[in-house]
């Protein structure tokens, strides 16, 4: 399969984190491809052969699929002919778009037609379209139209992203406090907004900052050290096997690429 990544319209930039082409059609077998967490939801158009997305369970893909958070490694397998364009929104905005509790959807994959019926018109006109750029500009009319008129104002589970995303090590405490709320308060006004609890999400977005250092590293290697982001070992061992599947020896050992696994993120 390959993946091509585009970016919203400018004026859709502040809901959305891009859109992304998966395109299996000219593949001869059935494939399977394991991903990672990446603190993002949102809904993709599929077209073709249905594939399968195997979270806690397994999820034929329907036509238009929404898929909430995923907090573990998970896989999708794909037929020949299967070609999908998915919308992955910025970690509080799909649930303003649906106007959900967006906790419920996640680790799931639903029929996008039983949330939003207009989404329907929107696959039979990507259907008609023959070249990406105009499934593009299909989907960035559509979105300005259905986005521009929420509310710009930061709520605060939109404010709560935006610390866990620029500062390092922030206890859920000290989060709580930065917002002046209650712990509590918080956790369910994260879960709702977001679909992860605040410390879910930090662990993801610690992970994937180790993402980006390994990247750096010259060459793999078995024994890692990231005292500056984990107190020990066993706590990094024990995440890095939750979000990857593997544990760092053996996935860097058989040169596994860390970053195409996250679809997008920067």
């Amino acid at each position: 399969m390959r993946f091509h990544h585009y970016s919203p319209a400018p004026s859709l930039q502040p809901f959305l984190q891009g859109y992304i082409e998966a395109d299996c059609r000219s593949s001869l077998r059935n494939s399977t491809y394991t991903l990672f967490p990446n603190g993002l939801s949102g809904i993709f158009f599929n077209f073709g052969n249905t594939g399968k997305l195997i979270l806690e369970k397994e999820y034929d893909t329907p036509a238009i699929s929404i898929f909430g958070q995923i907090d573990k490694h998970f896989t999708v397998a794909d037929a020949p002919g299967f070609y999908s364009l998915g919308v992955l929104f910025k970690p509080t905005n799909l649930s303003k778009f649906l106007r959900v509790d967006i906790s419920e959807f996640t680790n799931r994959a639903v029929d996008g037609t039983l949330l939003r019926a207009d989404l329907r018109r929107v696959h039979e006109q990507l259907t008609e379209a023959t070249r990406i750029q105009q499934k593009i500009t299909l989907l960035n009319e559509y979105f300005c139209r259905a986005l521009l008129n929420l509310s710009p104002q930061n709520t605060i589970s939109d404010h709560a992203v935006h610390l866990i995303d620029t500062q390092e090590n922030l206890t859920i405490e000290k989060l709580a406090g930065l917002l002046h709320i209650s712990q509590r308060y918080l956790e369910m006004n994260f879960k709702r907004s977001v679909g992860l609890s605040p410390k879910s999400y930090s662990l993801i977005q610690r992970f994937m900052r180790i993402e980006r250092k390994l990247k750096k590293e010259p060459e793999p290697r078995q024994h890692l050290n990231f005292g500056d982001e984990y107190y020990d070992q066993m706590h990094f061992t024990k995440d890095f096997k939750r979000f990857t599947g593997h544990t760092p020896g053996r996935y860097l050992l058989e040169n596994l690429e860390m970053g195409k696994s996250y679809l997008i993120r920067p």
